[in-house]
Formats: structure tokens, sequence, C-alpha cells
């Protein structure tokens, strides 16, 4: 029997408007960015694909926005996971020599490490900006990841990062509507 595949054929982003309000504008977060990624199930049996992002980056010198819609994700420089706590995927199902569009929406500010005063570890928050390219990391299966009742973490994600395959495309961006 073939390996089950699926393509990712493209993604549109929508920027919404930002909403005026004018005593909270300094503190209200922006609105996130709606992608729209089309997928296709060229095979000949049912995909279940995952629909909820696990991480993201984004180059500002490449104008590349990276999405993981997978747990296969890179742990950022100098980090340490000390707490365990993974969550079932969304997952939708692409039938057979069907297509579909996830809609994912991605937070519009990106949070990176910085040098500051003092012991510990410093951040700061900048917008996305431009959006040439999205590269996609998206892990399928041909039988849906379920919530198994009593479970420990570790087994949890250890089923998380078996399940079906990842596939990967860096996708031209077709649409940035504000």
């Amino acid at each position: 029997m073939a390996t089950p595949t699926l393509k990712l054929n493209g993604v549109s982003i929508q920027r919404a408007a930002a909403a005026a309000a004018p005593s909270d504008k300094a503190t209200a977060a922006p609105p996130p960015l709606q992608l729209s990624l089309a997928v296709e199930n060229p095979g000949s049996q049912p995909l279940h694909v995952w629909a909820s992002w696990r991480a993201y980056e984004y180059d500002a010198a490449t104008h590349v926005l990276t999405v993981y819609l997978t747990d296969h994700t890179p742990t950022p420089p100098g980090i340490t996971l000390i707490s365990k706590h993974p969550r079932t995927p969304a997952q939708v199902t692409v039938t057979p020599k069907g297509k579909l569009n996830i809609k994912v929406a991605i937070p519009s500010t990106i949070r990176r490490r910085t040098t500051g005063p003092g012991l510990g570890l410093h951040f700061v928050e900048e917008p996305i900006g431009q959006v040439d390219r999205v590269e996609f990391h998206v892990q399928f299966g041909t039988e849906a990841l379920a919530t198994i009742p009593h479970e420990t973490p570790d087994q949890h994600r250890s089923r998380m990062l078996a399940q079906g395959d990842v596939v990967r495309a860096t996708i031209p961006t077709t649409a940035q509507k504000e």
C-alpha cells in the first residue's frame, strides 16, 4: 500500500483592521493574522490533518512566516521546557481526492529574546510585517489522534510525535488584505 500524501497548494493571509479603542489602544493586543491554507488529498483514504498551530516564527529580513501545525517543532535556543502539558490538536478530515481550506489564526506579533538588565530572560514583541512566503510544517495521518483518558503527558506527546507524517512546503502568499 502506498504511503499517504498531502499536498499544500496555496495560502492567503488576511490582516484584520485593528479596532480603535481610545483609552485601551496601548494595551490592546493587535488582531491576529488569518491564514487560509489550501490542502489536497490525492490518495484513496481519508486524511486527518492538524488544524491548530503549535509554534510560529517570522524572519523580517526574508519576509518568511513559518507555521508549525505539528508537535515536531524546534526548541528555542537557551530555553528548557520544564512543563509538559500536551493538547490534542484540532484536526480536519480531508476526504479521498478531496480539497479543503484550513483556517488558522496566528498572533500578529512575534516575541523575540533580547538582552536586558539583571538575570533572567528578557523579550520584546515585534509586529509581523510583510509576508511574501509561508513555510508550513503540517502533520497528518490516516487515523484521527484521540485523547485517551488517564494517559500521562509523556505518553500523549509520544503518540502525537509518532502519528502519521509531516509535510513541509514554502508557499508564496496569494493575498494580503488589510
